[in-house]
């Protein structure tokens, strides 16, 4: 599975140098959107139990077998249909995120002034920032 979903990774444009550290992110969304689901299955004392065998994961191999036991857990026989599903919705959202900030990027560069009002805005939230500093 996670070839499949390092295949897409790349067809969407991430750059060569990011795919692993996407995958990871994406891995820890899936992670969080499974314990979802978990919440509704197990009781708080198991919840406890899971979350510890996550911190203290030692590799990402070790990380991707809790995330797969989990499911199985959460999902029975469909887990690996559910997990895949979840990476590719993932992807799906970025790569629209990305469609959109470049549309509205042309937009302002076109001179629609509502988009640069928008970008500006943008530019001076943390997030913004933090992302900024980090390049």
């Amino acid at each position: 599975m996670k070839e499949e979903i390092i295949k897409k990774i790349r067809e969407v444009g991430v750059p060569e140098a990011e795919v692993e550290n996407f995958y990871e992110l994406l891995s820890e969304q899936v992670l969080d959107l499974l314990f979802e689901d978990l919440t509704e299955k197990s009781s708080d004392q198991e919840l406890e139990v899971i979350e510890a065998r996550i911190k203290e994961a030692k590799s990402v191999e070790h990380f991707e077998s809790i995330i797969k036991e989990l499911a199985f857990t959460a999902y029975g026989d469909e887990a690996t249909t559910e997990i895949m599903n979840m990476y590719l919705d993932l992807i799906d959202a970025f790569q629209k995120n990305v469609a959109d900030a470049k549309a509205l990027i042309e937009r302002a560069n076109s001179g629609d002034t509502d988009a640069k009002a928008l970008l500006d805005k943008a530019m001076e939230t943390e997030e913004f920032k933090n992302l900024s500093s980090q390049e």
